[in-house]
């Protein structure tokens, strides 16, 4: 008869936590529950539309998310992606997540992310391994949990490398990720535990962020308008956030100074992609693309200015130095010799090389007195014959299309902070005349559609051409056109 020895406390102690090392981890309580995970782990709220996104990605395979402006989409991403690694990433889990550009995966979700593995660290819920300013998480073995990418626009194999049993990509700002990208995604995301959130401004239906929208593509989509928000809704929130959500002030701001027609109201404010016809002049998606540029300055100096004097129209300033434009000047209501000043003071400012005045109307008077000073300025006449009559009814139809052109070959790069700006650009529309030569929509045909003056997209303009015009045959009033022959499109 063999007697078993007698073990110590010590060595008891230590076969329970051998037999305990060999037991199956018991599953995370929030494997399908982001909304308790935020709320438990990092002590936060989400209101009910983020409270369905998250919903969403734990239940689908594939969630699209078409927001309104400043609705958290940024913030609630991020929160998805801490609890993703919290309860797969030690499970052969991990995150990818990609954007237009690097800042936008570096500065806006990744910087997040960091935020929410420090809300949890203070909170004594500290997640799993690291957060490195690398935009990687990684385990405290060194195993990669997830990685924020930007790989190049035209790399359908940007992701190669990355499988893993669970995987949740991250496509943020989706309408501007190019169809090669889209591929590349798609290459990493064909097994059944991969989970893709896909979430921006509908700024373009003709994307692919458009086509995965679109009923019967497979996605579960979520649309949250303005209208949706807790500011207009009343839903109960802490007060804290109120501040933070989408304001009433900033919505009745952007249906009088963009319109309720215009594609930057629709896709901003309404959560919606605006129909993009044929005949819009700049696609919103090359707007976006030119917002999202870090282009270099030229060594040119450009000063465009569109003046107006009294009423609701604005007198602009748009100043270009190669392919780097920003407005530096808007003002309302004033006097010529105000205008006159202030375009000599930028011109100072800016050290301009050119300085271009639309010279129809009461900008004849800035004209003439810049003249009078001195200065050698451009007049502007864009009612003037174009230099290719052939295609172009007038010098307005071919500076516009030159500005069209830079914006197609990615030659220019635009303040994006400048929504103004961005909806007038999208909102211009041209046809073709009788004789087939482009024209573009005039400021009072776009009032009739209910759209403002497009004082900015006119102050870039002028100084998208590269050959001073030619201010010969000039027409104020468009019934001359058909005095002449022509048919007025507008």
């Amino acid at each position: 008869m063999t007697i078993a020895p007698q073990l110590s406390p010590l060595e008891r102690l230590a076969l329970q936590k051998l037999a305990e090392a060999f037991q199956p981890k018991p599953p995370s309580p929030y494997l399908t529950d982001p909304v308790a995970w935020v709320r438990d782990k990092l002590g936060e709220f989400l209101w009910s539309k983020q409270r369905e996104v998250a919903e969403s990605v734990a239940t689908h395979k594939k969630t699209a998310v078409k927001s309104c402006h400043n609705m958290g989409k940024t913030r609630v991403a991020s929160r998805i992606a801490a609890w993703f690694v919290d309860t797969y990433g030690e499970d052969n889990g991990i995150v990818i997540s990609t954007a237009p550009t690097y800042p936008q995966v570096h500065d806006l979700l990744w910087e997040e992310i960091r935020d929410a593995a420090m809300v949890a660290d203070a909170r004594g819920n500290k997640l799993p391994g690291r957060v490195l300013d690398s935009d990687q998480w990684k385990l405290d073995n060194g195993k990669l949990v997830g990685r924020g990418r930007k790989p190049a626009n035209n790399d359908q194999h940007g992701f190669q490398g990355f499988h893993r049993r669970h995987m949740l990509v991250i496509v943020d700002e989706a309408c501007g990720i190019p169809r090669q990208l889209w591929t590349a995604v798609e290459a990493i995301t064909t097994t059944d535990d991969v989970h893709i959130l896909a979430i921006g401004n509908p700024d373009d239906p003709n994307t692919e962020f458009g086509d995965i929208c679109k009923p019967g593509s497979g996605w579960n989509v979520i649309t949250v308008s303005a209208f949706d928000t807790p500011n207009f809704t009343g839903e109960d929130i802490p007060d804290s956030l109120r501040p933070l959500m989408l304001s009433p002030d900033w919505v009745e701001d952007k249906r009088r100074r963009w319109g309720v027609t215009s594609p930057r109201y629709i896709a901003k404010v309404l959560g919606e992609f605006p129909e993009i016809s044929e005949d819009v002049l700049i696609p919103p998606r090359w707007v976006e693309a030119a917002r999202n540029r870090d282009l270099a300055p030229g060594p040119y100096s450009i000063l465009g200015v569109d003046v107006a004097r009294y009423g609701s129209d604005r007198t602009v300033f748009a100043h270009r130095r190669g392919p780097v434009a920003r407005i530096i000047g808007d003002h309302v209501q004033q006097d010529t010799m105000t205008t006159t000043g202030q375009v000599i003071a930028a011109t100072q400012d800016n050290a301009v090389d050119e300085i271009r005045v639309d010279g129809i109307g009461v900008g004849a008077g800035v004209v003439d007195r810049l003249a009078e000073l001195g200065y050698d300025v451009v007049d502007m006449q864009s009612g003037a014959s174009a230099i290719d009559t052939e295609h172009f009814l007038n010098a307005r139809a071919e500076w516009f299309w030159g500005l069209r052109e830079r914006f197609e070959q990615g030659d220019i790069d635009l303040d994006p902070e400048d929504d103004e700006l961005a909806s007038q650009l999208c909102s211009l529309r041209f046809k073709y005349t009788s004789r087939g030569q482009i024209v573009i929509e005039s400021k009072d045909e776009m009032k009739r559609r209910g759209l403002p003056s497009p004082d900015r997209a006119d102050a870039l303009m002028l100084t998208a051409t590269a050959t001073p015009p030619d201010s010969a045959d000039v027409y104020e009033d468009p019934d001359q056109y058909e005095a002449e022959g022509s048919i007025s499109p507008w």
